[in-house]
């Protein structure tokens, strides 16, 4: 593969996409549960991989935000296709040996994986008895889907939201998932990320299925503003709104970054978001190295973004 060429800029992006998942996570575990006036107390602004919060992190170190994006990677590469109930078995084999950082729905539905019940039987159940429960969950590991189907538009489509109903089948969380992976699948041909979000709004606008609230934030996030009145949670819409516009709004990788852990609150999933956007729009020679050798785990993700690349 020569650099330079056009399969070698392909191969860049794909690895800044997944390398960038777990640099984002790693930069912003820090930061999860604080307000902005606590990092403005304690930090001013946190550029640098520290390390500490309440889950008393060495610098670099990463959680379930990476886990299962590498989980995902894992099952596309060895299945050559979005395989629910492999992805499922696999989840579940990490929820009983490792589960750092696991969510509250994520944990109920793997734990009755692990159980033994059929993963679509456990996501609905779970699902049916708090229906309004639309976490971040499937978003921050969809994006092995978009390297693996970045030119298969509706297969694309299919894919992300079965990715996200093995965990998390709220019709938000599905779509969230297929706007941020069509995203990346945009800029991996090198778009920049002003004109592959309006290529992406322009054709989810153009669908009778899509939903307009996962539309209308992104829409918001392209608005140029500050961060003061993004709301940085584990709701899937807002984690949605805050990483686009960290991407939108800022013109490298360490910007948009430092923009999107800094807004506090589940920074370490809306870092992973911005992470894959971020890497993929720039790719992995753009990643800070003084970041980056801290975070142990990112060329076993390298290897895996080429190994998807190859049978996409």
């Amino acid at each position: 593969m020569v650099p330079g060429n056009k399969s070698g800029q392909l191969l860049r992006r794909a690895s800044g996409c997944l390398a960038g998942v777990a640099v984002g996570d790693a930069l912003g575990g820090p930061l999860e549960g604080y307000s902005t006036e606590q990092i403005a107390t304690q930090f001013v602004q946190l550029r640098e991989m520290t390390g500490g919060g309440y889950k008393e992190l060495a610098p670099g170190d990463t959680s379930d935000d990476t886990a299962h994006t590498r989980i995902l990677a894992e099952s596309v590469a060895a299945c050559g296709r979005l395989d629910p109930s492999d992805l499922a078995r696999r989840l579940a084999d990490w929820y009983r040996y490792d589960g750092f950082g696991i969510g509250c729905h994520t944990e109920s539905v793997l734990s009755r994986i692990a159980g033994g019940e059929d993963w679509e039987q456990a996501a609905l159940e779970v699902q049916a008895a708090k229906p309004d429960s639309a976490g971040n969950g499937s978003l921050m590991r969809c994006s092995a889907v978009a390297l693996l189907r970045h030119a298969e538009p509706e297969l694309l489509i299919d894919e992300s939201r079965l990715s996200s109903r093995v965990t998390h089948p709220h019709s938000y969380c599905q779509w969230s998932c297929v706007f941020v992976d069509l995203l990346l699948a945009r800029l991996l041909t090198g778009d920049n990320p002003s004109a592959s979000f309006d290529a992406v709004f322009a054709y989810c606008s153009n669908r009778e299925d899509f939903p307009l609230p996962v539309l209308e934030r992104a829409a918001r996030a392209r608005s140029p503003r500050s961060g003061d009145n993004l709301n940085p949670s584990g709701y899937v819409l807002d984690s949605l709104e805050c990483a686009l516009w960290a991407l939108l709004n800022h013109r490298s990788f360490e910007q948009t970054l430092i923009a999107a852990v800094n807004l506090g609150g589940d920074a370490d999933t809306i870092g992973s978001i911005a992470g894959a956007l971020a890497g993929t729009a720039y790719g992995l020679h753009a990643i800070p190295g003084r970041w980056l050798v801290h975070v142990s785990g990112w060329p076993q993700l390298q290897d895996l973004a080429a190994d998807i690349i190859k049978i996409s």
